[in-house]
């Protein structure tokens, strides 16, 4: 009498979804990255632009239907109107891997429906590597000329300041000052960053690489598992 032969195991059908659904969302990421790494490239080709390009008037640029993230780099300038209030805090931040406080103040203006614009003026040197929030106050804003940053790519505490003033139409952007003049003392304007990093095609080809490797697993355990 023969011995019964062992069960065939049939098709992985679990495994399959499973490693389809994997393969996808590996799939998209890296396809998201690649996004990135156009749109990372469109900006720094901008930021290499803006270093020579010349500043136009504030109004010219904000206007009410302009997007904030339109107007990202854009280099402009501006005379600033008084607005009364106490000064505003000092921003924490880092450059160059330090610990820094940046003065930041309020520019009035008439623009694109906005009476007002948030003003970054720069780092305070003598307060770099202070760990607590440091008080100091400085002389306001008269003409100053920098670029635009969408004040939502600060962070929600430069954002949180401009709810000291209800009823103002605050504009969506910080004016990141390049030149002030008068300049005030005691700031260093610090517009830009050292280096945008750029690292999109690399974390893309990490998402393709694993898309691969799972589906080379995949192919050794169905093989495993079929073969006679």
């Amino acid at each position: 009498m023969s011995e019964p032969q062992p069960k065939k195991p049939g098709f992985p059908i679990g495994l399959t979804i499973a490693t389809g659904v994997s393969f996808a969302i590996l799939c998209g990421l890296g396809g998201w990255q690649m996004q990135r790494l156009h749109w990372k490239e469109d900006l720094l080709a901008r930021v290499e632009t803006l270093k020579t390009a010349p500043a136009v008037p504030l109004a010219s640029v904000l206007t009410a239907s302009a997007r904030p993230e339109d107007l990202a780099w854009e280099r402009v300038s501006v005379d600033c109107a008084d607005v009364p209030g106490a000064p505003l805090p000092l921003a924490y931040g880092v450059r160059d891997g330090d610990m820094v406080w940046r003065a930041q103040a309020l520019c009035g203006i008439r623009a694109g429906g906005y009476d007002l614009i948030l003003v970054d003026r720069g780092v305070a040197p003598a307060l770099t590597g202070q760990v607590s929030a440091p008080t100091q106050a400085f002389a306001a804003p008269r003409q100053v000329t920098g670029i635009l940053t969408p004040i939502k790519q600060l962070g929600g505490d430069r954002a949180q300041v401009l709810t000291r003033y209800p009823g103002r139409k605050p504009a969506p952007l910080v004016l990141m000052a390049e030149r002030e003049t008068p300049a005030p003392a005691g700031i260093t304007p610090a517009p830009l960053p050292a280096e945008i990093s750029n690292r999109h095609l690399e974390y893309a080809l990490t998402w393709f690489g694993l898309a691969v490797t799972l589906l080379f697993i995949y192919a050794a355990m169905l093989w495993r598992r079929l073969r006679p």
